[in-house]
């Protein structure tokens, strides 16, 4: 099944925690909420490394997402692994095996992220099995 739509997202950045020689480390509290084909939120904590060099930074990060796609209703978990070298982006995220919980359980897949002109869209290609 694949879900196409947009979501909102809601920021709450902690201070740095290290910061050593230009590069810094800092977490982050992400709240977004969902729609389109899927429908739902979700609460994402991420730490994220910036260094000196301009457009380069990576993060991880998990997301639990709690919600509604095709006619299921349930939660699952989405691990995110991201990295700009010097501007050119590289992004996954996939969801953990075995994180579904009620209608998804079984669920498996990635999602794919655009943000233009500051929207945020997502494509969500997912499966259900046990």
């Amino acid at each position: 099944m694949i879900a196409k739509g947009t979501f909102e997202v809601t920021m709450k950045a902690d201070p740095p925690y290290s910061a050593t020689d230009g590069v810094t480390l800092a977490h982050a509290r992400f709240d977004k909420v969902f729609a389109g084909d899927l429908e739902a939120t979700s609460e994402v904590h991420m730490i994220g490394a910036r260094t000196p060099v301009e457009g380069s930074a990576g993060y991880v990060a998990l997301e639990r997402l709690e919600g509604a796609l095709g006619g299921k209703r349930g939660s699952f978990v989405m691990q995110h692994n991201g990295t700009m070298t010097r501007g050119a982006r590289s992004l996954s995220v996939t969801i953990v095996p075995d994180s579904g919980t009620g209608g998804f359980a079984g669920i498996a897949g990635e999602m794919t992220i655009d943000i233009v002109e500051g929207k945020h869209s997502y494509t969500l290609d997912v499966t259900f099995g046990v």
